[in-house]
């Protein structure tokens, strides 16, 4: 649980300095709400957890190619299965990570969207 929180805040750390840098770059980014800036980033949080998230079982294409069949054939002693699985899982937690990350900014943007 404490490395949870701790990759919590690190996440939203990061991403604060991400849309900090986005608001320097991009002028129309420069926020003057703490809600805008919160839910910046969460979009950013899950925006990264989307595209580390593997989409499950059905959106795996990456058995299909003929080099991963040819390369499969060369190596048979080796657990492919097992490292997928290992791929899969880290990845999931990852893009969960992410997920819980994102979910304290977004809610403290639709509070203080709503207090305002």
């Amino acid at each position: 649980m404490g490395s949870l929180f701790r990759f919590v805040l690190i996440a939203n750390i990061s991403s604060g300095i991400v849309v900090c840098l986005a608001g320097y770059i991009f002028p129309m980014l420069k926020t003057s709400e703490l809600s805008d800036f919160s839910f910046y980033v969460a979009i950013v949080l899950w925006g990264v957890a989307g595209l580390a998230w593997d989409g499950g079982r059905i959106s795996r294409t990456y058995d299909v190619d003929v080099v991963s069949q040819k390369m499969r054939a060369m190596v048979k002693e080796h657990y492919l299965e097992a490292e997928k699985h290992k791929h899969y899982r880290q990845n999931y937690s990852f893009g969960f990570s992410l997920f819980v990350a994102g979910v304290f900014p977004l809610l403290l943007s639709a509070v203080l969207t709503w207090l305002n």
